[in-house]
């Protein structure tokens, strides 16, 4: 995923957790305004169900007063019931009211819970208040006054008379806190007993800063949560990945190329292309400056033999020179055959300088190739020729075998292909140890390569020694050293046939001799169909 993807993504996933938190944190935070203005009663759902949840909590409480005024004249003996009691004081308690008893001069049953004693002390006071102003009204007025106005009406000092020995009061209490009261007194076989419906008010603004309080801390929350969660999002996702990039720069420009910059497999985005592109370039400076390092060994190694190969023929000349000089070489026959000496070692050192040059124009690709169609049989008879009469000089005997048709035909530049098998030949004729030697050669073709093999009956080669016998400069043994030469002949046919695309190759048995392989691309007329572009 790119990131700006994940950028959107984290965006909609942030103001979707916004949302959802700001929902659950309003429901909560309201519940708890409203349960605390209006009792337990009323939820976020009831406001849009009721249009004043004041109106809702009296139509209410007027409704549990009926149930009360119904039960004293139906069944009093229902408030002498604790079950009941508490029953009735749990549905009232919906509505922020609680329940007490009093009866003859007693509190038997006391529904909340805070500041009891003061809140009845307050009852009592205020009831006293309201029974005191009607000392002077005779029952029989009372009654009279009931039943003329009918259950519900407001008689003197603002009471209300249901039944035949009923009435209610409504007041205001101040202490402990603000309650609205509905007190309820009836009379049971010359016993009074008064039940009273405490309705908590509150304090409305306490309740307000509550709420406000609770609100402002969700939203701290909510900004703490999505802080860290970004910062953490945007730690893990970009800084860190960074950071590592920086360190692992800083590491490099140390010269350690050894640690890598971890990142996920998983990672699809610019970061990960980013790091995995890092490691790739970490990776080929390493192997560049390991090639650079064997290549500066292999200079050294290089100076080092061709010093070494260059001053034994140097040598020579000067000996045979100051023999000269020096009168020794006192006859013409000794005269005669020091020159010859001094011109075999001469032509032994422009060759070293020839085969070196060769190398340094072959590795930096100053020799341009001139490549063309050629028959792999006119060809390779042409040379197995001259490679005959080179054999023929040097006591050696040649068999060669070419198995390819006759139409094939590859596209080579000839005269260093002709360097390939001259080196390869003179290596055999170097290194052998026998009176009269033999080479085998012969070429097998297949469905898209010919296959050259070079087989002598040397010494052969020791399998430590094989896999590079092919590298500059190399020489197996100290017999092989013995004999003189550049070391460069193998190193530069490996360079010359991989130029023509194909592959070289030895397998050697000590002892019994050594096969050089190697391989050429053939002519193959339907991917060559400009056949005016084939020579170039």
């Amino acid at each position: 995923m790119k990131i700006i993807k994940k950028v959107k993504w984290a965006l909609v996933s942030v103001w979707i957790f916004i949302v959802l938190i700001m929902l659950v944190g309003t429901i909560v935070i309201g519940r708890s305004y409203l349960s605390e203005m209006f009792g337990d009663g009323y939820s976020i759902q009831s406001l849009y169900s009721i249009s004043d949840p004041i109106k809702e909590t009296y139509r209410n409480l007027s409704i549990i007063m009926s149930e009360v005024q119904e039960d004293l004249q139906t069944d009093p003996g229902k408030f002498y019931d604790k079950k009941y009691l508490d029953s009735l004081n749990q549905k009232a308690g919906n509505y922020r009211t609680s329940v007490l008893v009093y009866i003859d001069g007693e509190f038997t049953y006391s529904g909340i819970k805070d500041e009891v004693e003061k809140l009845e002390a307050s009852l009592l006071t205020k009831r006293a208040i309201y029974i005191n102003g009607e000392k002077g009204i005779k029952q029989e007025e009372v009654e009279n006054s009931s039943s003329e106005s009918g259950s519900g009406e407001m008689g003197d000092q603002g009471s209300y008379a249901f039944g035949k020995y009923g009435k209610t009061y409504e007041y205001m209490l101040t202490s402990p806190q603000a309650y609205l009261c509905n007190e309820i007194d009836y009379q049971i076989n010359g016993k009074s007993i008064s039940i009273f419906l405490v309705t908590y008010y509150g304090n409305y603004v306490s309740q307000f800063k509550s709420a406000l309080v609770g609100f402002i801390l969700m939203m701290f929350l909510i900004m703490l949560v999505l802080t860290t969660a970004l910062s953490t999002l945007v730690y893990v996702q970009f800084i860190r990945p960074l950071v590592r990039l920086k360190e692992a720069a800083e590491e490099i420009g140390t010269g350690n190329l050894g640690e890598p910059v971890e990142v996920s497999d998983g990672r699809k985005d610019e970061i990960g292309e980013l790091c995995r592109s890092f490691n790739d370039m970490r990776e080929r400076l390493n192997e560049s400056v390991e090639l650079k390092m064997q290549y500066e060994e292999e200079n050294r190694e290089l100076i080092s033999n061709i010093s070494h190969d260059l001053k034994t023929p140097i040598t020579t000349i000067k000996g045979y020179v100051e023999g000269l000089m020096d009168g020794v070489a006192d006859t013409p026959e000794k005269q005669d055959r020091y020159l010859k000496m001094i011109y075999n070692k001469a032509n032994e050192l422009d060759a070293l300088i020839n085969e070196l040059s060769l190398y340094t124009n072959i590795t930096n690709n100053a020799i341009p190739y001139e490549f063309h169609r050629v028959s792999v049989k006119d060809y390779f008879n042409d040379c197995m020729e001259e490679v005959r009469a080179d054999l023929l000089s040097h006591n050696m005997t040649l068999n060669y075998n070419n198995y390819c048709a006759e139409d094939v035909k590859v596209v080579v530049d000839p005269d260093q292909l002709k360097r390939v098998i001259n080196n390869i030949v003179t290596n055999a004729i170097k290194y052998t140890d026998k009176e009269e030697g033999h080479i085998d050669i012969s070429i097998e073709e297949s469905e898209k390569m010919i296959k050259v093999s070079i087989n002598d009956d040397g010494r052969g080669i020791d399998k430590e020694s094989l896999p590079h016998i092919f590298d500059r400069t190399y020489r197996a043994d100290s017999a092989r050293r013995s004999r003189g030469g550049s070391g460069l002949g193998l190193a530069i046919c490996k360079k010359i046939v991989e130029e023509h695309g194909g592959k070289i190759w030895a397998t050697s048995k000590k002892g019994e001799g050594t096969t050089i392989y190697f391989t050429l691309k053939k002519y193959i007329k339907e991917e060559n169909k400009d056949e005016q572009n084939t020579d170039n």
